[in-house]
């Protein structure tokens, strides 16, 4: 699945009998970002990733998470054509659950943190078992 694929890690398998398998190379998403920004693109065809700790990041960018989740959207965006020409799949994984209203949102450590700058307000999607995600294309308009 080319994109982003948001998801709780609760829907993750193995923890949760007939979950989403998570994708092969786990990431932390400074990590991930550093990586996106190196001359020499790091991520072969047809990668698989799972990124962690999206919500650490914005929390501890308190107050200024919303200016943060604009600047990780501007430098996902810089990456886009990269990342769909080499077909990766990208699974954000976040701890908590996601919540969706006007945007969309994560409560982590009691603080509401705002995915729906980097991701927008998709709508929620299920595969064939019932297991709740979110999807977004790597252009994230």
């Amino acid at each position: 699945m080319i994109g982003y694929q948001l998801i709780e890690r609760a829907t993750l398998a193995p923890g949760h009998p007939n979950g989403i398998a998570a994708l092969e190379t786990e990431i932390g998403m400074l990590d991930f970002l550093r990586d996106l920004a190196e001359d020499d693109f790091p991520f072969p065809r047809l990668s698989t990733l799972c990124i962690v700790g999206l919500e650490e990041v914005l929390y501890a960018a308190q107050p200024d998470e919303a200016a943060l989740a604009f600047e990780i959207k501007r430098q996902l965006q810089a990456a886009a054509s990269l990342l769909q020409g080499r077909m990766i799949a990208v699974q954000v994984v976040f701890q908590e659950k996601l919540m969706r209203g006007d945007s969309l949102w994560v409560v982590y450590r009691g603080q509401r943190l705002p995915v729906g700058h980097i991701f927008g307000s998709p709508m929620p999607q299920t595969d064939e078992r019932g297991n709740r995600f979110f999807r977004a294309d790597f252009n994230l308009n």
